[in-house]
């Protein structure tokens, strides 16, 4: 076949595609950047002022995109990187798409993806019912980032609505030759709404990519009411955990716990069982179309905390109130300030800094600039 030939039938079938497919691509991304001054911010439990990325939501920036297939359906990607705003590094070293890597089929059945995605209970949790949406600083939202573990790689996940409700599934393959059991996880999540009630919850279970006998397993409800320009939220969280993950994502930087953490994540003893039981409550007021206020309060109670290297440490209590105020300079920019308090007792004292110190609290306040492109 001649070249003119080839060049006419790839134009002929760019331009016959082209008459049924219909895509695009979007660039978007979030900048935010404060200062912060923290009371007890390492071992020592001294004081320290930081810029850090941003305590409203992290810095990212990502490519997402469709293509119309037909008859309803479509094919859909989405990639994100996380980063920190006041230094330019990735928040994963060497991994380039940490927060989001998919792809995917969407139509009247629901939708299909794989790849790195959020969990459908961090999703639930940051989309409806937490109130600083579990991305605030890591001394706040720690609760729900430890009950959701947030996102998972090598994961296949269906969302579906049914009259009314909302129902979000995934498996995430452990991938471990032999057993395929083995750093699995399966994630769920459920939600009705009518008016201005919602209620949902879900159950999650991480099974250890160390031990296949070991698990973490969460059970979480919540509910939240609107009322003219203010809401309310409520939620309550089971977790039990002989994996050894529940201080990865429970404590703060600087802590005895954080720094116990391995490099497979586990900062707690295989084989201890941990036991959970958190409540949160919280609000937000619309005060003006550009001034929004939000509470919210967390309150743990733990059973057999334990830490790499020292084994079960006791029981513990600990809770967080925090306040923020956001104010719109435009769709795009805000700016924000927030103030929290975080206080430890017993066993759940080596989750804050300044535990050798004899420091059982952690207060913070920062500003900050958010903007949204």
């Amino acid at each position: 076949m001649k070249k003119s030939s080839l060049l006419l039938l790839a134009a002929g079938l760019t331009s016959g595609g082209a008459a049924f497919a219909q895509s695009n691509v979007t660039i978007y991304g979030i900048v935010d950047t404060s200062v912060r001054y923290i009371s007890n911010d390492n071992q020592q439990g001294q004081s320290n002022v930081r810029m850090d990325n941003g305590a409203i939501a992290n810095s990212r920036i990502g490519f997402k995109g469709t293509e119309d297939l037909g008859g309803g359906l479509k094919a859909m990607f989405q990639l994100e990187n996380g980063f920190s705003s006041d230094t330019g590094a990735m928040s994963s070293p060497g991994v380039l798409f940490n927060r989001q890597s998919w792809v995917g089929l969407a139509g009247n059945f629901g939708k299909v993806s794989l790849g790195r995605q959020n969990t459908p209970l961090f999703d639930l949790l940051a989309d409806h019912f937490d109130p600083l949406t579990v991305g605030n600083y890591e001394s706040n939202s720690w609760l729900p980032a430890a009950g959701s573990l947030i996102r998972t790689s090598n994961m296949i996940k269906y969302y579906g609505s049914f009259s009314g409700f909302n129902l979000g599934l995934s498996y995430a393959a452990g991938e471990k030759a032999g057993s395929t059991r083995t750093g699995s996880q399966i994630s769920s999540s459920l939600q009705y709404t009518t008016g201005p009630f919602s209620v949902g919850g879900g159950w999650q279970q991480t099974v250890s990519a160390l031990n296949s006998s070991y698990k973490d397993t969460t059970i979480n409800l919540n509910a939240s009411y609107k009322i003219g320009a203010v809401k309310l939220f409520g939620g309550y969280f089971n977790i039990k955990d002989d994996a050894g993950l529940t201080p990865t994502y429970i404590s703060m930087p600087g802590s005895l716990a954080a720094s116990a953490v391995d490099s497979n994540g586990v900062g707690g003893t295989l084989g201890i069982k941990r036991k959970d039981n958190g409540y949160f409550l919280g609000t937000s007021y619309q005060a003006t179309s550009a001034l929004s206020l939000t509470g919210a309060f967390y309150y743990d109670k733990s059973q057999n905390v334990s830490i790499n290297g020292l084994g079960n440490v006791g029981d513990g209590r600990r809770y967080a109130l925090v306040g923020w105020a956001e104010y719109a300079l435009s769709k795009r920019t805000q700016l924000y300030t927030t103030i929290d308090y975080n206080k430890a007792k017993d066993a759940a004292r080596y989750e804050l800094p300044g535990q050798a110190a004899g420091k059982d609290n952690v207060a913070s306040v920062g500003v900050g600039i958010r903007h949204i492109f």
